[in-house]
């Protein structure tokens, strides 16, 4: 008779068969005393859980979404596997992956909606939804998308209504997933994004400020975790690619905060942003081309030309001088200049 494998590896080769072979075939029983004892429902469960989990965090979406599937058919309203699997279809991102997302959060019973995840994620569906919607208008507005509609513009009306519609429902989600848990960085970017297509510009800004403060918590998290002797070193490396994660995060934070404040004619807080921006990431060319934009509007142009001559400097490494931004640079340095020759401090 041959020996028996050990627990460990008899759970490893387990789990590698459950991964390929159907709900069915593995919950078969048998009556081979050598074959290992078919799994309940519930010990499958635990395996796709697990199986999903980690491909979800590879980005494997397919592999995901099949062992979300899987144990749908054994558990239907299982909160946590319909979560998995609209996620997987949110993370897709077509039309069709996206009302399939919305469909699944719908599933989840009402009494396990009040979670702020899936507020979150439903949000987050509902917003890309309108997305599309704002996209068709556009297309039918400039003609570049057919429609059946006698009158192109009122049609255009009618699609940009309903994408705000979905806009304002999922800024609704992103409020609910908000008091639900505070302090989420994905939650309030959602709130950044949704109150800027709604053109609540004060709001994004405020939603903003606070997305910047999480993800400087976070930042912070980070840093005390680093401290620990006793962390591995790949667990050394997640925390660090965390932390560029978050700073790039932060950019762009800021970047959105500049833009609003530019739009608004607020340049010199706008300029503090872009000062800010530098900071965390020095050698961002269009970061320093923006601000020298901005302090050449202030009638700031010894610090325009410094920063538009850092520009060129950085953007020479990559770019070609005929290059469309390296050319409008060199304009911009030439009208610094004059403006420096003209007031007497050049």
């Amino acid at each position: 008779m041959p020996m028996p494998l050990p627990s460990r590896l008899l759970r490893a080769a387990l789990v590698a068969a459950l991964a390929a072979a159907s709900p069915l075939t593995v919950s078969c029983s048998s009556t081979d005393p050598e074959e290992p004892p078919a799994l309940t429902d519930e010990q499958l469960l635990g395996v796709y859980l697990e199986n999903a989990i980690r491909y979800l965090d590879l980005r494997e979406l397919d592999r995901a979404e099949d062992q979300a599937r899987r144990a749908l058919e054994i558990d239907p309203d299982n909160e946590r596997f319909l979560l998995i699997y609209g996620s997987c279809r949110l993370l897709k991102g077509t039309a069709q992956d996206i009302q399939a997302a919305i469909e699944t959060f719908e599933r989840i019973p009402e009494e396990k909606q009040r979670d702020y995840r899936v507020q979150m994620k439903w949000a987050a569906a509902v917003e890309r939804k309108g997305v599309f919607y704002e996209e068709a208008s556009r297309g039918v507005r400039d003609g570049s998308r057919a429609t059946d509609a006698p009158n192109r513009g009122q049609r255009a009306d009618e699609l940009m209504a309903e994408a705000q519609g979905y806009w304002r429902e999922a800024k609704g989600r992103f409020e609910e997933s908000n008091e639900l848990r505070s302090g989420e960085p994905e939650t309030i970017g959602g709130l950044v994004r949704t109150t800027a297509l709604l053109g609540e510009t004060e709001e994004s800004i405020r939603y903003g400020r606070d997305l910047i403060d999480a993800i400087r918590a976070s930042q912070r998290l980070v840093s005390i975790k680093l401290e620990d002797d006793s962390i591995t070193a790949d667990r050394e490396t997640q925390l660090f690619a965390n932390r560029r994660s978050n700073r790039a995060y932060e950019v762009k934070a800021r970047l959105h905060i500049a833009t609003l404040l530019r739009q608004e004619g607020r340049l010199a807080e706008a300029i503090e942003e872009f000062d800010e921006i530098i900071y965390l990431q020095p050698e961002l060319a269009e970061a320093h081309s923006l601000r020298a934009q901005l302090l050449y509007d202030l009638g700031e142009y010894v610090k325009a030309r410094d920063s538009i001559t850092r520009f060129i400097e950085l953007k020479a490494r990559t770019a070609e001088f005929e290059d469309p931004s390296i050319r409008r640079a060199y304009d911009l340095q030439e009208r610094c200049d004059q403006a420096i020759r003209s007031s007497g401090r050049g």
